[in-house]
């Protein structure tokens, strides 16, 4: 893969210069507090302390239709960009182009997970494509100090408050 992008919208997905060969059905983004779980002297059970930001879990489906070419093929199709890797033979982080991750502040991922199933009603099989948020320790030290904190004994936080473009502003009412 020579450009390193993913693009995902108007039904499609694009991994670098792929085109994944299924209709995009459905994108959902999912952040959560990362917890610190600490004992309390003389009490039972444990008290949450939050400590951050995990990074952010992307997850696209995609349905592959059999039509020039079966799903399988699409599928194995699928299969080998999941498992592309980079000169290191580390898996690849990419760049994304989406409205809503932006929106979210994710920047870059790295696919993470590709899940499929199929029934016996039809020639589909219906894939989820996992992406996990890619923030680089140099950016997540910076983080904690601009937050004032020493980056050796600071916890790591992930992603702070997102910063939205303004170039994805639009102006409703003019």
């Amino acid at each position: 893969m020579t450009d390193r992008m993913l693009t995902f919208e108007d039904g499609q997905v694009q991994l670098g210069d792929r085109l994944i060969p299924g209709i995009l059905v459905r994108q959902s983004v999912r952040g959560s507090v990362r917890f610190d779980e600490a004992e309390q002297d003389g009490l039972s059970g444990t008290v949450k302390i939050p400590m951050g930001w995990e990074d952010a879990d992307i997850a696209l489906t995609v349905d592959l239709l059999t039509d020039k070419t079966t799903c399988y093929e699409k599928l194995a199709i699928l299969t080998t960009l999941f498992k592309g890797a980079d000169s290191k033979g580390n898996p690849l982080v990419l760049s994304v182009a989406n409205v809503h991750c932006l929106a979210r502040g994710i920047r870059q991922v790295v696919f993470s997970g590709l899940d499929s199933e199929e029934s016996d009603r039809d020639d589909v099989i219906q894939t989820t494509l996992r992406f996990v948020e890619h923030v680089p320790a140099v950016t997540r030290v910076e983080e904690r100090a601009i937050a004032g904190g020493d980056s050796s004994t600071a916890p790591v936080t992930g992603n702070t408050e997102p910063e939205l473009d303004p170039a994805l502003l639009v102006d409703l009412e003019g």
